[in-house]
């Protein structure tokens, strides 16, 4: 709705104007004043988008409030009316920034035609500006995203540069939460998806996808109950989208510029959703879960025992064999026979994986661990096996990295598949999906859908620069099923919008150009 004042010293002329207007199709909050000082007061605690005056009134006259506006509001669009013998007023009152006159008497057909020029040129502005937000908006998670991956110095600068004397929220955000769904979720339509949460949580964010199936959103506010605020999102996505998704919530940070290190954290926490299914939240900086109670019945824990020394996965290995020992040291209801044929299976499949066991060796050991008379001797002989495997994993690195290899080569080979998440990938290499995540990271430096996003958004770029294909027709190649969110992607992966990069605009002139504006 736009706000019009009618300003007039005649009653009789301004509910004439009244009148016509009413006789628009658009809606319209009309205000009056009856001469150009009592319109400064109006403006003084009113945002008018539409000034409407006549050039003589007593007191202050239209060219003097045409004056005193123009120093203030350079957008406010302002038409003046005026007679016959007015019009050497009119000159004077274009050359200060009135985009248009109306003779008096007022034809009604044009000043229709004058006020749809005007709205017009109310619309036209607006777009313009939102374009510019949206622009700015871009590069600045284009900047931000990369300094979150890499901790580029010369980026967090571009980025502090675009912040500098704006009100973005993102230079007042201290908390993250991590959200990691699946299906390519993030694909759906950004302004529906932020919409319907701001509606339900209420709070201010702001909200940078990652990737289609990883999404971060930033919060100003420092001392909320952000246990509770994460599961009213996952309450959210559950309800309204039928998608189930993890969640990894930060500590506290000072500074948008302390994120990446925290947000690392969020990565290595969200990896554990492979191996506690059951588990949608996970908190940075809180302890573990009771190890009794995280350890559950003994057929669970052995099977993930089990899994981690058949996918070779050492770091949880220790773990849960720690929650293991934890279990029978501090219930003493089982018996000796039972804990040692449970510690004698786990070195038997520990040997079992390594090439270079030797049966007769295992067959002592077993012996050793039999003949125990405390837990601490069994425990010791386990955890012996549990080093030596250790050491045998690490002798075998150049087969990871070749595992590695064959990872990157498929992705290289099959970024337009929709579907490359970790399960998939995990299984070309016979490896559970968070070991391989894990030891992606170790030897990248980045993560798996980090990755794929990479060599979808780099392909994209030299199809762009190198082909005349629709764009529609390049988002479905790499692996877009949706263009508008594709081309999200690329503005805030590029800091340049598929238009531009095909054109040739570098990120730097979209932050001049930006700036200028």
């Amino acid at each position: 709705m736009f706000t019009i004042l009618i300003v007039d010293d005649e009653k009789l002329e301004r509910n004439g104007i009244k009148f016509l207007l009413k006789r628009e199709k658009e809606e319209f909050r009309i205000l009056e004043a009856a001469n150009g000082k009592d319109a400064l007061g109006v403006l003084a605690s009113n945002h008018v988008d539409i000034l409407f005056s006549d050039v003589k009134m007593p007191y202050m006259s239209g060219l003097e409030l045409v004056r005193h506006v123009r120093e203030t509001d350079r957008d406010m669009e302002i038409v003046i009316f005026s007679g016959y013998n007015d019009f050497s007023y009119a000159r004077e009152a274009l050359r200060h920034g009135v985009v248009d006159y109306v003779l008096k008497p007022v034809d009604p057909a044009e000043f229709s035609k004058t006020l749809s020029r005007v709205i017009g040129n109310i619309r036209a502005r607006h777009a313009e500006r939102e374009q510019r937000e949206r622009q700015k908006d871009y590069l600045m998670k284009y900047f931000f995203i990369d300094y979150l991956y890499t901790s580029n110095t010369e980026n967090a600068d571009k980025l502090e540069e675009l912040l500098s004397g704006g009100s973005c929220i993102l230079s007042r955000c201290g908390r993250m939460i991590l959200v990691s769904a699946s299906n390519g979720f993030f694909e759906t339509d950004e302004e529906h998806f932020t919409g319907a949460l701001k509606d339900q949580i209420q709070r201010e964010f702001y909200y940078v996808n990652l990737n289609s199936n990883e999404s971060l959103l930033l919060f100003t506010e420092m001392y909320t109950d952000y246990r509770s605020l994460a599961d009213t999102l996952h309450q959210f996505f559950w309800q309204q989208f039928d998608a189930d998704c993890y969640l990894a919530v930060s500590e506290p940070v000072e500074s948008w510029r302390e994120m990446p290190e925290e947000f690392r954290r969020l990565e290595k926490l969200l990896e554990e959703q492979f191996y506690q299914p059951g588990r949608h939240l996970f908190l940075s900086g809180e302890p573990g879960e009771n190890m009794q109670d995280a350890a559950g019945e003994d057929s669970e824990i052995m099977e993930q025992i089990s899994n981690d020394i058949k996918y070779k996965d050492l770091a949880h290995l220790r773990l849960d064999f720690g929650k293991l020992e934890h279990k029978y040291r501090a219930d003493g209801k089982f018996s000796q026979m039972y804990v040692k044929f449970v510690f004698s299976s786990i070195l038997k499949e520990i040997c079992e994986q390594m090439d270079t066991a030797d049966e007769k060796i295992l067959s002592k050991k077993v012996d050793r661990l039999y003949h125990g008379r405390k837990i601490d001797d069994v425990v010791d002989i386990v955890s012996e096996a549990v080093e030596e495997f250790e050491r045998y994993i690490q002798e075998q690195q150049d087969g990871f990295r070749g595992e590695i290899t064959t990872v990157k080569n498929y992705i290289y080979h099959h970024y337009g598949e929709k579907e490359l998440g970790p399960e998939k990938l995990a299984a070309l290499v016979y490896l559970s999906p968070g070991y391989l995540s894990t030891i992606f990271k170790e030897e990248t430096g980045v993560t798996l859908n980090r990755f794929v996003r990479e060599v979808r958004m780099n392909k994209a770029k030299a199809l762009l620069e190198d082909t005349n294909k629709k764009i529609a027709q390049i988002a479905k190649e790499v692996g877009f099923s949706n263009s508008s969110y594709f081309c999200r992607s690329f503005r805030e992966f590029f800091g340049t919008s598929p238009e531009s990069c095909r054109k040739g605009i570098t990120d730097e002139e979209s932050i001049q150009e930006v700036q200028e504006s």
